[in-house]
């Protein structure tokens, strides 16, 4: 008589851990490359790319202006022509430590401001055209060879 456990469980497993790379979703190539600034590297910056089929990946540079994109947290971007956004937002110079403000200081603060909280909004620290991936004029084509993915952004005003 033939045990259906053993086989079922395999059957089962396999289904679960999938045929292919791509677990479900579309087929990812390693991304990386470079932004720079008026030719500098430029560190701290959010890199997005928006693939074909509107999968959306991101990375983040690193002090050398260096990233390696994901998708859904994987490694990689679909293959295929993406638009890139590249967003680089100033740290809020905060004037006062506002953890250990009063609220009574706080609204004070925020008159002061002509009812905004100016000092504590981020400021772009590049044109912001380059942050809306449809509009910033940047591009890449993904495909399978990794070697030919190494993109690099060189941002102007």
């Amino acid at each position: 008589m033939l045990h259906r456990g053993p086989l079922l469980l395999v059957v089962v497993c396999a289904a679960m851990l999938g045929c292919g790379q791509d677990e479900g979703g579309p087929q990812l190539a390693e991304v990386s490359g470079t932004v720079n600034y008026h030719g500098k590297p430029l560190e701290g910056a959010n890199v997005t790319m928006i693939s074909p089929g509107g999968h959306l990946s991101s990375g983040t540079t690193t002090s050398d202006g260096k990233f390696k994109m994901t998708t859904a947290g994987r490694p990689g971007v679909p293959l295929g022509k993406a638009k890139v956004g590249v967003v680089k937002m100033s740290a809020p110079a905060v004037k006062a430590d506002v953890a250990s403000m009063k609220p009574e200081d706080m609204q004070k603060m925020q008159v002061a401001g002509g009812g905004k909280a100016t000092e504590l909004t981020p400021k772009s620290e590049i044109p912001e055209r380059y942050a809306q991936p449809d509009r910033s004029g940047l591009g890449a084509e993904v495909v399978a060879d990794v070697q030919k993915n190494v993109f690099t952004f060189d941002l102007v005003d």
